[in-house]
This record gives structure tokens, sequence and C-alpha cells, in this order.
């Protein structure tokens, strides 16, 4: 009798346990289907600001494109995630190696860097403002490759003609920091080439009405010069990231080029300092007079909201793990 009481208790015992497994399952299935998709939609969000960075100690970085200005009758605005926050990529320009050809006597050629984008229009600005130019450029420059110019954006259709700007003078001080028409803005006295191997924030500002040119680096005079009052050219195609001359050569910058913005005035000291401010990914401040945008996020996109500014990319490779930037 005691063999089947204790054997009816473990078959109670069972059924409880079995029982309970079911209940166990059911709850936890009927929880699923209550809070499924509350689930994934947490783990969508979760996913979205890991790759955004916000689980490690570096900050958010802006995806390619996730802002950009709109210009409508109604208004001209920027619209998007204009936080200023950094890019995800940036561009490497130098001179890559191929194992073709026989340029080189190792039996390598080399492939110079750049962006080539169509002339820009930098005409007298409709607002009233200045005319002349500003050219601003976050820039990581590692130092000349050769013993040429090493170009960070210029538009040269002549020897005589064109803007640039260069990150060393070459052999010979062949070329200034500031280029206008031939006119110069000279490097400073003992200098050919500008700081190594940390980030610059480069402006290149000209007046035309008072023909007054400056070059800053960092928000702090870098050099100046008085050229006169000129016409300046930007009838030929614009390269970023390398000095071009027609028919001729490609004196490649050998670093890194970020967020390029080309104004058709002058902006106020105030509105360089704001932009300094802004950081590596800082947005434009003025939109009025904004010419072109290229944040080189990824891309080689123009994002002044003006069609047919796009640039073609020639061997540039993109850079997701560049140096850390100043902090703004």
């Amino acid at each position: 009798m005691s063999y089947k009481r204790t054997k009816n208790r473990h078959a109670v015992r069972d059924r409880g346990e079995v029982h309970g497994h079911k209940t166990l399952m059911q709850s936890a299935m009927e929880y699923l289907m209550t809070y499924g998709w509350a689930l994934l939609i947490v783990a969508i969000i979760m996913i979205a600001l890991f790759q955004l960075g916000f689980f490690n100690n570096q900050p958010p970085k802006a995806a390619p494109g996730s802002c950009e200005v709109v210009r409508t009758t109604a208004g001209t605005n920027l619209e998007g995630l204009c936080k200023n926050l950094e890019p995800q990529s940036i561009p490497v320009f130098g001179s890559f190696e191929s194992s073709r050809g026989n340029g080189k006597g190792n039996g390598e050629q080399s492939y110079p860097s750049y962006i080539q984008v169509p002339p820009l229009d930098m005409s007298t600005p409709t607002d009233g403002a200045p005319a002349g130019f500003t050219i601003t450029a976050w820039v990581y420059w590692y130092g000349h490759l050769d013993t040429k110019c090493s170009g960070i954006f210029d538009s040269i259709p002549s020897p005589a003609g064109g803007i640039g700007l260069f990150a060393y003078g070459g052999n010979n001080g062949a070329c200034d920091v500031l280029w206008i028409n031939g006119a110069y803005v000279k490097w400073p006295s003992g200098v050919d080439s500008m700081p190594t191997n940390q980030w610059l924030f480069v402006v290149a500002t000209y007046n035309q009405v008072t023909g007054a040119a400056n070059v800053l680096l960092n928000n702090q005079l870098f050099s100046s010069g008085s050229i006169g009052s000129t016409t300046f050219t930007t009838s030929n195609d614009i390269s970023i990231g390398a000095d071009v001359w027609p028919s001729s050569s490609v004196y490649s910058f050998n670093g890194l080029i970020t967020n390029v913005q080309v104004y058709d005035t002058p902006l106020s000291a105030s509105a360089q300092t704001a932009l300094y401010d802004e950081g590596i990914g800082g947005d434009p401040v003025d939109l009025q007079d904004l010419v072109a945008w290229w944040p080189l996020n990824g891309n080689a996109q123009d994002y002044s909201g003006y069609n047919g500014n796009g640039g073609t990319p020639s061997n540039i490779m993109y850079n997701g793990a560049y140096p850390v930037p100043p902090s703004p």
C-alpha cells in the first residue's frame, strides 16, 4: 500500500511539473505575442545607437548626406541631422602605387589622387555682400610627397590665372600659400609649408573691393597680402586635394581633407570663428552666399543645394579611423 501511495504521489508530481512547464511556455509565448513588436523596436533602436557610436567613448558620427542645404522658393534652409557631428569617413589623398606600368625605376607607377569638380559660379553676391570669396577646409597634412607644389584647392586654367590654395610651396617657392590670377599671398618668413601631423582649419579669403587676401590656420592669421582688385577666374575645373595643371602634371596633397566650403564673399571674422568653433563636421554659416559644400564624408557629393557641383574622385580611399580631431 505504501508503495502505491508513493507511486501515485510521483505521478501527481510529474503531471504537475509537465503542467508547470506548459504554463511557463504558454506564458512566454503570450509575453512574446504581447510585447514582441516593442522588443523588436527596442532592438532596432539599440543597433542604430550602436552604429552612431553612443556606446563607445567617441561622439556619434554623421552618416553621409545626413545634412544638406535645401533651396526652394519659400527659402533656403539646412535640413536633416545638422548638429556639427564628425563624419563617418573622410578621403585620403596622396600618391597610390600599382604593380602595373613602369613609370618608376622600381617598375611601379604612381597614381595621384584628387577630386575634380566643375567650374563654380563665384560671381558678385546677390545679397549685397562684398564680392570676393572664402574657401574653408579641415586638413591633416602629412608633409610633401616630392618637391612640387601640393594643392588643397585649385582652379588654374593658365599659369597666370585662377585660384590656388597650397599646403607646400614646392621647389624654390614655386607656389605661394594663396594664388589669385597670378598674384600671391606669400608664405610667412622662413616658412614654405603648413604645419604637419595635426588637424588644421584652413581659411582663405579675398575681398575684391579692397584687394585684401588672408590665409588663416585654426582661426589665427597665417599670412596676408594686398593683391589689388582683380576679377578672379574660375572657368576651369576645380581640383580638391591636388595641384592640377592643364595638360600637364598632378601634384597630390598628402593627407586628409574634409568639409570643404566655398562662399562668393569674404566671410566676416565672426563667421569664420563660428565655423572654427563648430569643428570638423561644422555646417555652413552663410547659406545665401554659399556656392558649394563638399562634406567629403564617404562621397564627393555637393550638399549646397545647387545642382552640378558633385565631384569625380580619382584614386580616393576613405578612412573611418582618422586621427581624433580637436574639440570645438
